[in-house]
């Protein structure tokens, strides 16, 4: 039955290199999988809200503005694609994603000014061989081979920054590594999911952990970013807390408030409470 409905889809014959598990067309004859879809819009609301609430200077520098346009970019891109499941818009997904890991690359590295321009030119150089060799090799193994290669870097580079000497001494230390602790780990229940979904799927042929795999992917990677703006500030030599937007008292979204000589470069009012 699911596969007489997939015919009669508005976007088939779909050319993806992959189908995930929602039935196609299951709930209307114009998007191809509709719960995937719709749990990918989130990914780009949060993008833009993250960016509103990122603190000044920081909120104007390129490379976080490259973060979170990347967000945003996922968001929609991942809504196209299991809205369609044609390989354009798969490739609108999938690029900005190994993209993205390449700025948090550089924004973990912190470049002086001086070598800036030389990292942003050898991370734009392997950009391009990335992409090229993702639309030479339309699989979906190499974009899960590209993409983890730069997620588990980023991971151990990014624990020897939060867990250095030189952090243990900082003021911000505990804020850093509770960062770590929270990215890392909702990231982590998000691929344990992605992996049961696939795993449920080819023995059941039903499941849909992949919208879960959104929320939890989405969360941990924009508290990845925010280690990311706390290891910059940090440097900077700002004051770090983290602070959550609250709904019912119950933390949903989290932002970072940054502060020096006792000023705050937020610019929002102190509307929540600080992570214990």
């Amino acid at each position: 039955m699911v596969a007489a409905i997939a015919v009669q889809g508005y976007w088939e014959p779909h050319t993806s290199s992959i189908d995930f598990c929602e039935a196609n067309y299951r709930f209307t004859p114009y998007v191809a999988e509709l719960l995937n879809s719709v749990s990918s819009l989130p990914i780009a609301l949060c993008g833009a809200w993250a960016w509103a609430y990122t603190p000044r200077p920081y909120s104007a520098w390129p490379r976080f503005v490259l973060c979170w346009l990347a967000f945003i970019a996922i968001g929609l891109g991942s809504a196209a694609f299991h809205g369609t499941l044609r390989r354009t818009a798969q490739a609108f997904d999938e690029v900005p994603m190994v993209v993205a890991n390449l700025v948090f690359v550089f924004c973990l590295l912190r470049p002086s000014e001086v070598h800036s321009r030389k990292l942003a030119s050898g991370l734009g150089v392997a950009a391009l061989i990335l992409v090229v060799g993702y639309v030479i090799y339309e699989a979906y193994a190499v974009f899960v081979f590209m993409y983890g290669t730069v997620v588990v870097y980023s991971l151990v580079e990014s624990w020897r920054r939060a867990f250095s000497y030189v952090a243990s001494a900082s003021p911000n230390a505990s804020v850093l590594r509770k960062l770590w602790y929270y990215g890392i780990s909702t990231y982590g229940v998000g691929f344990v999911l992605w992996v049961t979904d696939h795993v449920v799927c080819a023995q059941l042929g039903v499941g849909h952990l992949h919208i879960l795999w959104h929320a939890f992917g989405c969360m941990g990677t924009l508290i990845f970013v925010l280690l990311l703006l706390g290891l910059t500030a940090d440097a900077d030599g700002f004051q770090v807390q983290l602070r959550w937007l609250r709904c019912l008292q119950l933390p949903i979204m989290p932002f970072l408030e940054l502060s020096k000589d006792g000023g705050n470069t937020n610019g929002h009012s102190d509307s929540s409470k600080k992570v214990a």
